[in-house]
C-alpha cells in the first residue's frame, strides 16, 4: 500500500499543475480580450472626438457619456467568460483619458 501513496501524490501534483496551467492560459486570453476592448474604445473616441467637440460637448462627463453610448462595446463582449473581471471604471477612465488628451492637444498653445 505504501507504493501507491507516492503514485497518488504524483498524480495529484500533476493534476494540480495542469489545472493551474489551464487557468493561467484562460486568464491571459481574457486579459488580451479586455485589452482589445479598451483599445477599440480608445480608437473610437479618437475618431469621433473632433465631431463631439464641434457639437459643443466641452465637459468631460458629457463627452464621456456620449462616447460610452456611441463607442462602448456590446454587453456580450463584456461577458466575464470573454474578458474576465473588469475593474470598476476602467472603460469610463479610458474614454476620459482619450477625451482629455484630445482637448489638451486641440487647444492653441
Amino acid at each position: 500500500m505504501g507504493d501507491f501513496d507516492g503514485v497518488d501524490a504524483l498524480r495529484t501534483a500533476i493534476a494540480s499543475l495542469l489545472v493551474t496551467a489551464a487557468l493561467l492560459v484562460s486568464a491571459r486570453a481574457e486579459n488580451d480580450n479586455l485589452r482589445q476592448v479598451v483599445s477599440n474604445l480608445k480608437a473610437c473616441v479618437r475618431t469621433y472626438a473632433p465631431t463631439v467637440k464641434a457639437a459643443g460637448f466641452r465637459t468631460a462627463d458629457d463627452a464621456v457619456n456620449l462616447f460610452i453610448e456611441r463607442c462602448g462595446p456590446r454587453a456580450s463582449f463584456l461577458a466575464p467568460e470573454n474578458v474576465g473581471a473588469i475593474p470598476p471604471g476602467l472603460l469610463r477612465d479610458a474614454v476620459r483619458d482619450e477625451w482629455s488628451a484630445f482637448i489638451g492637444d486641440a487647444q492653441p498653445r
